[in-house]
Formats: C-alpha cells, sequence, structure tokens
C-alpha cells in the first residue's frame, strides 16, 4: 500500500521555526532525558543510550511506543528528533512515546559495519527497556544519513521486531549497496510502515538519489508496506533532518491520529448532531480507516446539512459542495 505524503507549508515553517529553540524550551509533553549506562556484551564495552520518556508515563501502562533513533551524541539531530516529537505529541498526531536515542562510539563502524549494534539493540537494549519500563506495542527505528542506512537494514532484519522506519536522506552505497540488495531479497516479506526522504540541494545530498530513487521503486511495489515518499526541496543533506524527522513521526502515526480524530469528532456530534463540519471530518476519519462504506454515509449527510447552513455565502457553499460530493464519488 503506498501512501503519497502532503504536509501543509506552515507545518514545514512550525518545524523551521522552532529548531532555534530546541535546545532552551522546557519540552511540555516529554520528561528530562537521562543517559543510562549498559555493559554491553555484544561490544564487550559499556554503552550509553539516552532515553526521554513521555511526561504522563505510568508504572502501569501495559504498553508504550518506543522510537529508538541513530545519532543521539549529535546535538542537533538529537535536539531536532525530541523537538519534533513534543510538538506531535502536544497536538495529538502521535502517541505518548518513549524516544531511545542510540550513542555512538565510533559511529561509521558501528553503523556500516551493522551486525554488533544491531545485535546490542535486539538482545540488550529492547529487552532492557520492557524490563525497566513497558512492554511496547509498536518499536520505530529512525536515522538520518548513515543512520538512515542503518535503519532500514534493522527493518529489514528484523522485522519481526520493528514496526516502522524513518529513513531521511539515507546513503544506501555502502557495502555495495547491499540494503538495495536485501530490499529485492525481502519483496512482499516485510511488514510495516516506513517513511522516505531525500533532498536536493549540493553534492552530498545529490549523490545519494540514485540509491533512494531505487529504493522508492522497490517500497512502492510492497504489498504488505505503508510507504510514504517526500522530496524535500531545497534541502540540503544535513537540512533534511530539520523537516524529515517530523513529516516521518506523522506518517508513521497517521492511522492512529486519524482513530483520535474519530473519537474527537463523535464527541463533538453530541453537541452539534447536525453540524456538517463535524460530520466531514468524521466521515474523512473513517475513509482513512478504511471504513468507506460508513464514510460514504457521513458525506452525503453532511451534504444535505450544508445547503441548511444560513451561513455560508453562495461562494463558500459551492466550494464546500463540490468537495463533499469529490469525496462521495471517491467512496465508489
Amino acid at each position: 500500500m503506498v501512501k503519497i505524503v502532503s504536509k501543509r507549508n506552515v507545518f514545514l515553517f512550525i518545524q523551521l521555526f522552532v529548531c532555534n529553540f530546541c535546545f532552551s524550551q522546557i519540552y511540555s509533553q516529554l520528561s528530562l532525558s537521562d543517559t543510562i549506562a549498559i555493559h554491553s556484551k555484544v561490544f564487550n564495552a559499556e554503552r550509553k543510550v539516552i532515553i526521554t520518556k513521555p511526561s504522563n508515563a505510568k508504572i502501569d501502562d501495559k504498553q508504550s511506543n518506543y522510537i529508538v533513533y541513530m545519532d543521539a551524541n549529535d546535538q542537533n539531530i538529537n535536539g531536532l528528533f525530541l523537538q519534533s516529537a513534543n510538538n506531535l505529541i502536544a497536538n495529538k498526531e502521535i502517541p505518548q512515546s518513549y524516544l531511545i536515542g542510540i550513542i555512538h562510539k565510533n559511529r561509521n563502524t558501528e553503523l556500516l559495519e551493522k551486525d554488533k549494534l544491531l545485535k546490542f539493540l535486539k538482545e540488550e537494549l529492547i529487552p532492557l527497556l520492557k524490563d525497566k519500563y513497558n512492554n511496547a506495542n509498536q518499536i520505530t527505528i529512525a536515522g538520518h544519513s548513515f543512520g538512515g542506512y542503518f535503519a532500514t537494514y534493522a527493518f529489514l532484519k528484523d522485522n519481526d521486531l520493528y514496526n516502522s522506519c524513518i529513513a531521511i536522506s539515507p546513503a544506501y552505497w555502502p557495502n555495495k549497496n547491499d540494503v538495495i540488495d536485501l530490499l529485492l531479497e525481502k519483496a512482499n516479506l516485510i511488514r510495516g510502515n516506513f517513511y522516505l526522504a531525500i533532498g536536493d540541494k549540493r553534492w552530498d545530498e545529490i549523490s545519494l538519489r540514485n540509491g533512494v530513487l531505487k529504493a522508492q521503486n522497490i517500497l512502492e511495489n510492497q504489498k504488505n508496506i505503508v510507504f510514504g515518499f517526500n522530496e524535500l526541496k531545497g534541502f540540503s543533506h544535513n537540512a533534511t533532518p530539520t523537516v524529515g524527522f517530523g513529516l516521518g513521526l506523522s506518517f508513521i502515526y497517521d492511522q492512529w491520529e486519524w482513530t483520535n480524530i474519530l473519537e474527537e469528532q463523535e464527541d463533538n456530534l453530541k453537541f452539534f448532531p447536525e453540524f456538517w463540519g463535524h460530520i466531514e471530518i468524521k466521515g474523512d476519519a473513517l475513509f482513512h480507516l478504511n471504513r468507506v462504506s460508513e464514510a460514504k454515509l457521513l458525506y452525503q449527510e453532511a451534504l444535505q446539512n450544508t445547503s441548511k447552513d444560513e451561513k455560508l455565502s453562495k461562494s463558500e457553499m459551492s466550494e464546500v459542495l463540490k468537495r463533499l460530493r469529490e469525496k462521495i464519488e471517491k467512496c465508489g
């Protein structure tokens, strides 16, 4: 299943604006980050991980979301990721989640040679998190550049563990394009959500596009993957995380958000049962949740109620009626 990703320009503007404050702000939806040390048998050394809990995390919660991201020792990446997650949680676009930042001792070796880090995450870190906090009902892995390369590899190799992947400007050229080969090998065997983004500015980003576009072509044809892709026009390699992480998180949790919207509109309709706007948005939620026949009935109801709305001007009513008829037609 392929989803074309489109977000309002205002979202991109907000992301660009808030990143300037990401190191000085107190995150309203997140607790203070903790750096924990793990004695790793895999690495035969102490490893450190940054854990940021949701502010309302409860010990007795049975399930939570883990979002694992690479390059947490890069202050820019860490700040951008936490700020993006905080903003989306605050606006109920993603659920309260545990954010797990991986600190690298030898970044290139760990991300490109892959297997030790892969084993550390699966056999040591994730079990520790489940024991210390709560079981995860969804685990997302995310990264930029070589981090995006590793995140893709981990998602493909341990698809039973990772439900979703966010790869921002991933470098798919290392190790003789082995990730591209693995994508082809795993065709129609992998499941979950995958978000991929690439910019188009400066050589260090342009040089990655060939591999990313090959991956896009493969992923678009995976029957068990919900795939989203963005070309971040005007963004260079190191700038793509500025908006890429937020867009990726929003895409990965799109169905969760529509479930929330459905509940919100049901509450609104208790007080305004005939208002076409709430009826239409409830229909949108049902449509995105693949309850198409129910959505069609609501669009038809909204269409009838719109014609009774005396507050709408002629041009406004014409626009709304056109939009609702298009939605009804789309339902089949």
